[in-house]
């Protein structure tokens, strides 16, 4: 007999509004209450009206969770590639379902409810993180999914992704062939799935000159500006500063020519800077940004179909996609200052 909402809630220990409110993304409600309600659900295999509806055909929904700051939709990487979801979704027959994220709200718990309650029939995952929680937690409940970046190792998520290895690779030989040695390196957060593949390919350029990696002229930040802001000047406050520098993120690399202004050195000139992900303001700077372009909207649209092929059991198909990037060179990278008095 299929379990109700009220036998739902006894099993939780909690009230029916209170489960509504944990499979519906609304309200407040502590992290453990959740996870009482949400394990309720699972052991009883509930399905609500909206679930049971979708039985009789698919809800022809895809779900994009979306978390961090307020305003992350405004962010233009986040804008194209869900403009490119979004669209290549629509031709295939799906709407796009897309759902903020509370603040104390475990992602991987709002995804499976999206699911097990029949809002969506799979989710597209953002901002992937190494082991990540999602996609482990999707693959063990057999939910259909695509990671917009490097899936778990070990893991049979569908993936779409671009090449940062290779594309970061192509950044530190654009500032070895302009004749630096020292580059520096502004590492996004160890914990996102990105930040290695990019430490790799700046590793790999090093040594196909014959270079070593020197651990000073790295830096971990955050993903903010400030973040940017002050890993430009630790480097800068090394005894040897590196006369150039690859910045993982374009905000990063915004913060990073805010220091150098502030240090009272020109981008460019004193410290070559490159960026990764060539937003539009990107080109706007003073001076316009070096910068690694991302495939945002062909990405999205990678996702889109990806993910249909898992909706609809296509086995055959392709479970991972990578797409190549290229660099925009701008007047953020130049020669360093010891080649340019030798050439006088």
């Amino acid at each position: 007999m299929q379990a109700t909402i009220k036998e739902v809630a006894q099993h939780a220990g909690v009230s029916t509004t209170t489960v509504s409110y944990v499979l519906n993304g609304t309200g407040t409600v502590t992290e453990e209450t959740r996870r009482r309600v949400m394990d309720a659900v699972a052991e009883l295999n509930y399905q609500p009206r909206h679930a049971a509806r979708s039985l009789r055909g698919r809800s022809h929904t895809i779900g994009l969770t979306v978390s961090g700051p307020a305003g992350r939709l405004a962010d233009p990487v986040v804008a194209e590639l869900i403009a490119g979801l979004g669209d290549a979704a629509a031709q295939r027959g799906y709407y796009l379902l897309v759902a903020p994220v509370g603040e104390d709200q475990p992602e991987a718990d709002l995804c499976l409810s999206l699911a097990r309650t029949g809002r969506v029939d799979g989710l597209v995952l953002l901002d992937m993180q190494v082991d990540d929680p999602r996609a482990l937690a999707l693959s063990e409940a057999g939910v259909p999914h695509v990671c917009a970046g490097p899936p778990p190792a070990g893991s049979e998520s569908r993936a779409a992704m671009v090449d940062s290895r290779s594309a970061a690779e192509m950044a530190t030989r654009h500032l070895l062939g302009l004749g630096h040695r020292r580059i520096g390196l502004i590492q996004l957060p160890s914990e996102l799935a990105e930040s290695e593949p990019r430490y790799q390919g700046y590793a790999d350029a090093l040594a196909a000159a014959g270079l070593e990696v020197d651990p000073q002229l790295i830096v971990e930040a955050g993903r903010a500006e400030e973040d940017g802001y002050q890993a430009m000047s630790e480097l800068l406050s090394a005894a040897e500063r590196p006369t150039a520098v690859l910045a993982c993120s374009d905000e990063l690399a915004f913060g990073a020519m805010h220091a150098l202004y502030d240090a009272g050195l020109a981008v460019g000139q004193d410290v070559s800077l490159v960026g990764f992900d060539d937003t539009p303001l990107a080109a706007h700077t003073h001076p316009p940004l070096t910068a690694v372009r991302q495939p945002r909207r062909a990405l999205g649209e990678q996702l889109a179909a990806l993910l249909d092929d898992a909706v609809t059991g296509k086995k055959e198909t392709p479970h991972r996609v990578t797409l190549d990037a290229r660099l925009m060179v701008r007047r953020s990278t130049g020669p360093p200052r010891r080649t340019l008095a030798s050439d006088q």
